[in-house]
């Protein structure tokens, strides 16, 4: 006894430490205890001296109904999953019934007369609430025969019916937020900080979103209902070509597009405002920037003309003034044919007494500009013309400029790219292979390439084009001068775009020199006479250092029609036959108009010995001088006609032995000339009979003497010694 004594005691003193206070034990804490002893809690507790315990009452139906309602959400999630193992239901079942068995041995420590179903109501309603608010989710068995497979977030939607997220429409509005306030911002003086800042965006943000962010900007800008002033418009135009030159032709040709677009809705609306106005201006600023070709502009000029009304009287009029000058030089020919259709819609209309004073005020515009009497920087567009220049200083400027030649699209492209394509982008598709071969057949960089047999085996696409560095290559084209000069005047246009693909070669004096020899090449190589290249030649006679590259260039010429000199060294080299009889026609055509024009004198015939020429000499001077009759006769007409030849053989005079070869040339020689008509036979026995009479002239030989106009004597002089 003693020893248990101590024993309790050593508890008490271990429960005091722990906290552990005497008293009643709550029902179920010592149910484990028979674990210990091997006895039963629920004996152990009656038998424990000095315990009581009240009666457990039989509260077993409250029991059944609280698990039959626990239960149910358990039953059909089991119903619903069951599967075919058969051993791990019953396993659970019997699982089951053992719970079920303990639960039913759990004794109430409350009396019947303590408990009362009034006590319980309110609790097992918020029990059932919270029951059917949030049933705990039953866990799903796995089942060991499938794999398992990671449930789907969300249903699938197919990319078809996807939307578009949100992200872009987000990055358009902050990106349209930046640019807008740089064009807020922009002005003359700040416009290349603006550039700079554009293309930081140009360099974080995706290439298409800016570009359409900013033609959408520039058109709200430009196509504006009220007037925002010249200023303003070359301000944005200068900003536009900025942004054409740092950028690509893809703004342009989008900003381009975009204002054609704007331009055809306002004029199909018959809009009040002054939208229709400040997009052709804007336009003719561009193209007087070099952003546009001139060809868009004409056909502007040309869509007006076809209705002469009053408002297309007022667009007509804001062209001209701004881009008049540049028009006409750079296509000339194009603006004589404005001023017929311009007689013509004139004539329709009735005639210029009933037209409207502003009306003529156009009329006599275009014709001033037509007869270069405009004068410039007077009048009202002073400040407009003075703002351009300084707007083109600040544009020379711009360093790595991607691209500097103007867009030449036209109306016609741009409204039917939707079903021809693009082929002013890079990458576009082409879909009009019967206008390409067309646009092929009257080309004449594709005359030249048809007519030499050397380039019949080179393989051409129809639609990609000619391969013009075979074909420089085919020509004899050696060096990379001549090859570049080649390539420069094949592949244009017109003969304003070859002088302008010339120009940007930024060739050298010495260089330049070879642009007569090659531009010649190309005549003699076409199997008829082509004017094209006339008219390329036409604008490179103006200084001294040209005309002497042609007259050298034909003496090279008359070399290789057979012609010796005793100071050449290079006759056992060239052969005598190397150029055809087709070649020196279509050469002494070309020089033919060079004299007519008035850029090259008769005197460069000096070399040529015509008492003793030989034939393919002999076919060259017969046919440059018919050409040169027939032509001063088309030119001056029949009353100037006499004085035209006069004036042009007179200058024979200068050079000393040339006048008595070419008078016995002109009066043996000329009259029994092969002419193709009799009007044109005419026109050569006058030509010659005026030719003869201004060669004996003694007025003019002692007038040469004499040394009055004598610029052209030290030229000639250094042709004797230098054939190459």
């Amino acid at each position: 006894m003693a020893k248990l004594d101590e024993d309790d005691d050593e508890i008490a003193r271990l429960e005091k430490k722990l906290g552990i206070k005497k008293g009643r034990k709550k029902v179920g804490d010592d149910e484990l205890d028979w674990l210990v002893g091997g006895g039963d809690s629920g004996d152990e507790d009656v038998t424990v001296p000095g315990k009581r315990k009240r009666a457990v009452p039989d509260d077993d139906d409250w029991l059944k109904q609280k698990r039959l309602k626990a239960s149910k959400p358990a039953k059909q999630a089991q119903r619903v999953e069951k599967t075919e193992v058969d051993e791990l239901d019953d396993e659970s079942d019997l699982d089951e019934e053992g719970e079920d068995s303990a639960l039913e041995e759990l004794a109430n420590p409350f009396s019947e007369d303590e408990i009362s179903e009034g006590d319980f109501e309110g609790f097992e309603e918020e029990g059932n609430d919270d029951g059917e608010a949030e049933v705990p989710a039953a866990r799903k068995r796995e089942n060991p025969y499938i794999a398992p497979v990671a449930p789907s977030a969300a249903k699938y939607v197919p990319p078809s019916l996807r939307k578009a997220p949100n992200s872009d429409e987000e990055t358009l509005k902050q990106l349209r937020r930046q640019m807008q306030g740089n064009l807020n911002r922009l002005s003359e003086t700040n416009i290349i900080s603006i550039l700079a800042s554009i293309q930081e965006i140009y360099a974080k943000n995706a290439r298409q979103h800016c570009t359409a962010v900013l033609v959408e900007l520039l058109r709200e800008r430009v196509a504006d209902p009220s007037d925002p002033g010249d200023n303003a418009l070359i301000l944005f135009a200068g900003f536009a070509t900025a942004l054409y030159r740092v950028i690509g032709t893809d703004f342009a040709a989008q900003l381009l597009e975009s204002l054609v677009d704007e331009f055809d809705r306002n004029q199909e609306g018959a809009t009040e405002g002054k939208q229709t106005v400040n997009i052709l201006s804007f336009l003719s600023n561009l193209y007087v920037l070099q952003t546009l070709g001139c060809e868009i502009i004409f056909e502007y000029i040309k869509l007006l003309l076809g209705d002469f009304t009053e408002a297309n009287t007022v667009l007509l009029l804001r062209i001209v003034r701004i881009a008049g000058q540049q028009l006409r030089q750079d296509d000339p020919s194009a603006l004589k044919d404005i001023v017929l259709l311009l007689q013509r819609s004139v004539a329709a209309a009735g005639g210029v007494e009933k037209l409207s004073q502003r009306t003529r005020v156009m009329i006599d515009f275009i014709h001033d500009l037509k007869n270069n009497r405009v004068k410039a920087n007077r009048g009202p567009d002073a400040t407009a013309q003075e703002h351009m220049q300084r707007m083109k200083k600040t544009l020379s400027t711009i360093k790595n400029a991607k691209t500097s030649e103007p867009l030449r699209i036209g109306l016609a492209d741009i409204r039917e790219s939707e079903k021809k394509g693009k082929w002013w982008l890079v990458g576009a598709s082409w879909r009009d292979p019967a206008k390409m071969a067309n646009a092929s057949a009257s080309d004449p960089t594709t005359k030249l390439s048809t007519s030499v047999g050397d380039v019949s085996d080179e393989s051409d696409d129809s639609e990609a084009g000619v391969d013009l560095n075979a074909l420089a290559k085919a020509q004899g084209m050696n060096t990379d001068v001549r090859k570049a000069i080649f390539i420069s005047v094949a592949g244009a246009v017109d003969p304003q775009h070859a002088h302008l693909r010339l120009m940007k070669l930024n060739l050298k004096n010495k260089q330049m020199l070879e642009v007569p020899r090659v531009v010649m090449h190309c005549v003699g190589a076409e199997p008829v006479y082509n004017h094209f290249y006339t008219l390329v030649g036409l604008k490179f006679c103006s200084d001294r250092r040209m005309k002497k590259a042609w007259q050298f260039a034909l003496l090279d010429v008359l070399r290789r029609c057979g012609e010796d000199n005793a100071d050449d060294e290079e006759d056992d080299i060239r052969p005598a036959d190397e150029l055809s009889v087709r070649q020196v026609y279509n050469i002494a055509k070309l020089y033919a108009t060079l004299i007519s024009e008035g850029l090259l004198r008769i005197s460069i015939l000096k070399p040529m010995r015509f008492a003793t020429l030989q034939p393919k000499s002999q076919i060259f001077a017969e046919v440059l001088i018919t050409t040169l009759f027939v032509l001063l006769r088309k030119n001056g007409g029949k009353e100037k006609f006499g004085s035209s030849v006069e004036e042009v053989f007179g200058e024979a005079h200068f050079v000393p032995g040339l006048v008595k070869g070419l008078a016995y040339f002109i009066e043996t020689v000329m009259p029994g000339s092969d002419v193709p008509t009799k009007k044109e036979k005419k026109v050569v026995d006058a030509g010659c009979e005026y030719a003869s009479s201004a060669l004996h002239d003694e007025a003019k030989q002692s007038k040469a003497i004499s040394g009055a106009d004598g610029d052209d004597s030290d030229v000639e002089g250094s042709i004797e010694v230098d054939w190459d």
